[in-house]
């Protein structure tokens, strides 16, 4: 070994023990490998230098894990785990990338009608699925009419309801017909094709337990032990190794995938610790016990899932905006985040990933929506003027601008002919703890501002109870949003049952929130095609909202992955696919 290596392993040695009794972070040391690289070019070493890193090289084998799957055919099974295994051997029409945008996969292009009612998807030419049959459009409409069927309950129905029909025109194009205009809809196409020639014979439903799965991606299903494992291995014909300039020169390093089937998802954290498995997911309140570790890597991405707190709109005080706006005002997120989860949320004011495509509004002046409600439209306007009549900073001059004044007792108002104090009980379920001390100290800033604030922890079979019934006055609550920028679940009046009273709540609409111009925008957004119009609509419907405070956007959760040593290569997890990059990933020769 030359002696230049020898200094730099003794130097990183005595960091790396150094980090073992002081914390030293992660980052520092890899910024120490990352000019190690630039010194010494290609080679390197890792964190416990007991595996040569040379740079990429084939071979290997990938360690995943999955809980006793249900059935191997991706559009039946409801075990997420097994949905990871078999992402690697099927593939959708298209797939969402990293900023929320339709990426063309099986289809490579697509166009739809002036009236956003036929859509036309061309199927990419050259594809086979693993056992030589030429991939074509017959393939697509099979899935698609299969996912239509009731009772085949896949997880995937939800994305096909405004389709009416799907047929194949011929082996290189697909036309969907929508009930309704979706904009949307080439997002939503990321579901996995199985193919139809394999079902002639059987029905998808009573095959699911004997299918030998066989698709089109880079991995193919090589055998399945119940109890023990899944084993896939590489599919040198795939049709993307055309495509990449990468892989038509390199080809993929990893030859093979197994996955360990474990009894339950909470031993695979032992199962890491002891080799058997390269990949995992950490929840967001077990971060730090893995924090600054250095035989391991870790890597963040935002999640689905977004917390918010909710507003009961049938409750008198809160009829009132400037008192929705003042306990908005008094709230402060950002210091929540930083205090409670530094690193581990991200602040947003709608159920829209801050990083999505759409999102990215510099630039982008807010298109106007007039709905057709004359009543709502006056009343959307006598709020625009209320509120251009107030400058207000804080909620002691919000609650002013407002008409609200104060005594011994607190904020006051007549409302109803009634006069209101504005005080808070906030619910929140008891067995989230990182909820319950957000909950904790949202109301504490509340006291601070002068507004009476009541935590109340609930089971969450009892909080939802009381939410169904209106019985609350405001409440801290979660959701997984979609893969689309579609806020309708929580802000459309189409989520509310018939009959709406304050007595009844949807599943979604929590907040009992109903703006026509706010539909409108919604039917906009549907609507159009044109991705620079798309946003001037959504940003006139964010501002409409955020001028009716329904609820306090709150945060976006981050998740986090963590990898075996053995792992290199671009590690680049995102919020719609964890394994992204897992193309380029290899593992270094071992000693």
């Amino acid at each position: 070994m030359k002696k230049g290596y020898r200094i730099i392993i003794y130097i990183l040695s005595c960091l790396l023990l150094t980090s073992c009794q002081t914390g030293y972070e992660l980052e520092h040391l890899q910024q120490l490998h990352k000019k190690y690289d630039t010194a010494v070019e290609r080679s390197k070493f890792i964190n416990d230098f007991d595996v040569l890193d040379s740079g990429p090289v084939k071979g290997g084998t990938l360690k995943l894990f999955t809980t006793e799957p249900d059935t191997l055919n991706p559009i039946l099974t409801k075990n997420t785990y097994t949905a990871d295994v078999v992402s690697f051997i099927y593939e959708g029409l298209t797939r969402l990338d990293k900023d929320q945008k339709a990426v063309p996969v099986l289809s490579d292009a697509w166009t739809v009608s002036d009236d956003g009612l036929i859509w036309d998807f061309h199927i990419r030419e050259g594809v086979k699925w693993h056992d030589g049959e030429p991939f074509t459009a017959y393939d697509a409409e099979f899935t698609i009419q299969t996912i239509m069927i009731p009772s085949v309950n896949s997880v995937y129905r939800p994305l096909l309801l405004d389709v009416s029909s799907c047929m194949a025109v011929d082996s290189s194009n697909l036309k969907i017909a929508l009930k309704k205009p979706n904009s949307f809809l080439p997002e939503m196409m990321n579901f996995p094709i199985i193919p139809k020639h394999k079902f002639v014979s059987m029905d998808v439903l009573t095959a699911a337990e004997k299918i030998d799965p066989v698709g089109t991606g880079p991995y193919r299903f090589d055998m399945y032990s119940p109890g023990e494992k899944i084993a896939l291995s590489l599919n040198n014909d795939w049709w993307y190794m055309n495509q990449n300039a990468d892989l038509t020169a390199e080809g993929m390093y990893l030859e093979a995938i197994h996955a360990t089937i474990l009894k339950s998802a909470d031993d695979a954290m032992e199962a890491f610790q002891a080799g058997d498995v390269d990949v995992t997911g950490i929840p967001v309140n077990e971060f730090h016990k893995y924090k600054g570790r250095t035989d391991l890597t870790i890597k963040k991405y935002t999640s689905r899932n977004y917390e918010f707190i909710a507003f009961n709109l049938k409750e008198p005080v809160f009829t009132d905006v400037y008192a929705r706006k003042a306990v908005s005002m008094a709230i402060d997120r950002e210091k929540i985040i930083r205090d409670l989860l530094p690193g581990e949320a991200e602040a947003a004011d709608l159920p829209v990933l801050p990083g999505s495509w759409i999102s990215d509004l510099d630039g982008i002046s807010a298109q106007s929506i007039e709905d057709d409600d004359p009543a709502a439209n006056k009343q959307n306007e006598k709020d625009e003027e209320e509120d251009e009549l107030s400058d207000a900073k804080t909620p002691e001059e919000v609650l002013t601008a407002g008409g609200w004044k104060a005594n011994k007792q607190g904020y006051y108002k007549v409302i109803k002919g009634v006069r209101r104090y504005l005080s808070v009980e906030m619910l929140v379920n008891s067995n989230n703890a990182l909820r319950v001390r957000a909950a904790q100290m949202a109301c504490e800033q509340l006291e601070e501002a002068g507004i009476p604030a009541k935590l109340v922890q609930l089971e969450w079979d009892d909080l939802l109870k009381r939410v169904d019934t209106g019985k609350f006055n405001m409440v801290f609550m979660g959701c997984r949003i979609p893969q689309i920028p579609d806020i309708s679940f929580m802000y459309s009046a189409g989520y509310l049952p018939d009959g709406y009273t304050a007595n009844a709540r949807s599943a979604y609409n929590v907040a009992g929130y109903a703006n026509a111009q706010v539909d409108a925008y919604i039917t906009a957004l549907f609507a159009e095609n044109d991705p620079e119009k798309k946003k001037a609509i959504y940003k006139g419907m964010m501002e409409q909202i955020q001028e009716d405070r329904p609820y306090i956007g709150m945060y976006f959760l981050r998740d986090s992955m963590i990898y075996s040593k053995e792992i290199k290569g671009q590690i680049a997890p995102d919020t719609w696919n964890r394994f992204n990059d897992m193309t380029q990933w290899y593992k270094p020769i071992p000693k």
